[in-house]
This record gives C-alpha cells, structure tokens and sequence, in this order.
C-alpha cells in the first residue's frame, strides 16, 4: 500500500466511521488500493463496498 492508498483508507475509514456503518479492514484497504489506482473493485454478494463512496463496483455474480 502506498502513500495514496493508505490516504484513501483513511477517508474511508473516517467516513464510515461518521456515518456509523462497519466495514472489514480487508476490504477497505481493497477499496483504497483500487480508488487510488482508478480501477474498479469486481465482487460477488459483498455489499459492503456499496457503502465506500468513491469507489466503482461490479458484481459479476448477477449478470444483466
């Protein structure tokens, strides 16, 4: 994890904190790996990372 990354934990971990809502530590430091490095953040049933602003979900488990 690099500089901009572990910024990016911190924001989500504050924002989240703020709003009450818990997130793991694991995927919170997925969801800052892939917002800093502009990419999406492909799940299956998480719905988790719906919560972490910023970052760019696809769940390929229910296709359209």
């Amino acid at each position: 994890m690099d500089t901009e990354a572990a910024f990016e934990y911190a924001r989500i971990a504050f924002e989240l904190k703020k709003i009450g809502r818990t997130v793991g530590q694991n995927d919170m430091g997925i969801a800052a790996i892939a917002i800093s490095l502009g990419n999406t953040s492909v799940v299956t049933m998480d719905g988790d990372y719906k919560a972490i602003s910023g970052l760019i979900v696809e769940n390929w488990a229910n296709p359209i």
